[in-house]
């Protein structure tokens, strides 16, 4: 079988700009999927798979996607890659919901290039997480976001992960970062609930902040969050989508209930987390794939664990 038969896309010739939802038809709010990416065993992504997963998550309601993240294991994959991907769920879905691509590297270089090609193919926005293994200083930073923005038109979130990138973006430094034109927002994955809250309310300019830390979701929006990126939400979008409607009609006790559920699932994903998202889908009848090395697949003694978990929660499994 070939590639192409499989499913695969051909890398590096940039598609024209399909008509994807513009950034003035886009709300940012609600449940965006941080997509995984399936991979095979030689590292290739099998873009089938992802298609499967696109409109999986799609059929279950969710309001937009947020593409070569930390759960869709962008950092490990190569550009070509990632502006592959990014091409076929701008494709496939960005005329239905808003397409969030993140373009974040370790370089500006490169950062930039994967900026320009977001915006080429119709993405929604960028996501762009501060640089991580050489950490900047605060002007390296501002200097950093104030470059990759000017090359685009289209909204920029800064991309705040300090347990992976070693730099936590403040609420001041988010501040100094409102000032350039197309930064409208952030996707805060600290886990720290008084400085997201502190990123809406000292912000110089309306914001939008989207939660990263799942167990946060309901009091995130609470306090003023717009939308949450989760990688759980690809094993099990419903919870999340209730519990975004019931918050937007005011039932809080009902919502409050759904973190409950959504906390559950997140305690049976132990191991290793890409892993664990891809086989629980797999165990739902949603082909995912494999992580990409150095991450590994479940072990077998691993994968009886999680299916026992799942399976005790008598929800989807």
């Amino acid at each position: 079988m070939s590639k192409k038969e499989a499913g695969f896309v051909t890398m590096g010739k940039v598609r024209e700009k399909s008509l994807a939802m513009t950034a003035e038809e886009a709300k940012f709010e609600g449940i965006y999927p941080a997509v995984i990416t399936p991979f095979d065993q030689e590292g290739e992504v099998v873009f089938e798979y992802l298609k499967d997963v696109l409109h999986f998550q799609l059929e279950k309601g969710v309001h937009g996607f947020f593409v070569c993240g930390t759960t869709g294991e962008g950092p490990l994959m190569s550009i070509e890659q990632r502006k592959a991907v990014a091409e076929t769920v701008i494709e496939e879905v960005g005329s239905k919901v808003p397409v969030i691509v993140h373009v974040g590297t370790t370089n500006t270089r490169e950062t930039i290039e994967l900026a320009k090609h977001a915006s080429k193919v119709g993405a929604t926005a960028i996501s762009v997480v501060s640089p991580y293994y050489f950490k900047p200083d605060l002007d390296e930073l501002i200097d950093h976001y104030k470059l990759v923005s000017k090359e685009v038109t289209i909204p920029v979130f800064a991309y705040n992960i300090p347990g992976l990138t070693g730099f936590n973006i403040t609420p001041a430094i988010f501040n100094q970062l409102c000032s350039i034109q197309n930064m409208i927002g952030i996707k805060d994955s600290s886990g720290n609930l008084s400085q997201t809250s502190a990123m809406i309310e000292t912000a110089p300019k309306p914001v939008v902040v989207i939660n990263g830390w799942d167990s946060l979701f309901f009091a995130a929006l609470m306090i003023g969050a717009k939308a949450q990126v989760s990688g759980p939400a690809n094993v099990a979008p419903e919870p999340y989508v209730e519990l975004y409607e019931l918050y937007k009609k005011g039932r809080y006790q009902e919502a409050l209930d759904a973190q409950t559920r959504i906390n559950a699932i997140i305690r049976t994903l132990t191991g290793p987390s890409m892993a664990s998202y891809k086989k629980a889908l797999e165990l739902r009848g949603v082909k995912a794939g494999l992580p990409m090395r150095p991450l590994r697949p479940l072990k077998e003694k691993e994968i009886l664990g999680l299916r026992k978990r799942l399976e005790a929660l008598e929800l989807f499994w």
